[in-house]
């Protein structure tokens, strides 16, 4: 049987990194998912050297969850650089680090608002957006070069614009890329993710688990759910996330896991 390679996410209540990877050591998780939203986790100022001995230390691994507001389509050619800038800079991080996998959401793009309609510009110069795009992702296989790091593609409930659809297609054909399978209470999965994420099951890498904390979710259902997405991730050796907002929620999403018999 395939092992399962099971996470935690950089807590916030938590202040000190090390105190998080030690959290991870003693719950006997094997990773935990730094935030590159936090001050100290900004890719330009982080301490590789310190992380690396952490790692030793407690044998855990990382991966890297970029910000949410990058945009790789941007019409701005000076603000698609900017963003670019994080994802080289976090790309040498994570080579250092030894990570397998950079977390990426898809930005919608901006929207305009006429009386009770939205027009969403990537969607109505779609051909300009994707032509940034792959510009972009051009630049992106340079630098991950032979490092053996895939960017996975979060969806948020995106997956139901057309044009985000063909881009995450075209990201996906580069093999520089794969998807994470998240759900979570901001996007609840909606079905046109799902649809998607089940067509192109082969290329899911990174999942992860929704809160276990809430009674609401000790169903069969959920936990039928659950154990369906520990089957992707056995078959494409997937590394799993376990959601959790405070250090108690995580215990308790671990330990429900554990109960169910489907912890590694």
């Amino acid at each position: 049987m395939k092992h399962i390679s099971y996470g935690m996410p950089q807590l916030i209540e938590l202040d000190q990194i090390e105190e998080s990877v030690q959290l991870c050591s003693e719950l006997g998780l094997d990773f935990i998912e730094l935030n590159c939203n936090l001050p100290a986790c900004q890719p330009e100022i982080m301490n590789v050297q310190y992380l690396n001995l952490l790692k030793s230390k407690y044998n855990v691994s990382y991966i890297l969850r970029l910000p949410e507001n990058l945009d790789l389509g941007h019409f701005n050619r000076h603000i698609r650089e900017a963003h670019l800038r994080v994802i080289e800079e976090a790309i040498g991080v994570a080579d250092r680090l030894g990570c397998k996998i950079l977390n990426i959401h898809m930005n919608p793009g901006p929207e305009l608002s006429f009386s009770d309609d939205e027009d969403c510009l990537y969607e109505k110069y779609e051909r300009l957006y994707l032509e940034n795009l792959m510009s972009s992702m051009e630049l992106i296989d340079i630098w991950l070069g032979g490092t053996g790091v895939l960017i996975g593609i979060e969806n948020t409930g995106m997956f139901n614009r057309s044009y985000i659809q063909a881009a995450v297609k075209e990201l996906l054909k580069s093999g520089r890329f794969c998807l994470t399978w998240s759900e979570n209470q901001k996007s609840n999965l909606l079905d046109d993710d799902y649809e998607f994420l089940l067509k192109h099951q082969s290329e899911i890498k990174y999942i992860h688990l929704p809160n276990q904390d809430d009674e609401k979710r000790q169903s069969v259902t959920f936990q039928e759910g659950i154990k369906e997405k520990l089957q992707i991730a056995q078959k494409n050796q997937a590394s799993v996330l376990i959601q959790a907002q405070t250090k108690e929620s995580l215990k308790q999403s671990v330990a429900r896991i554990k109960e169910w018999h489907i912890f590694k």
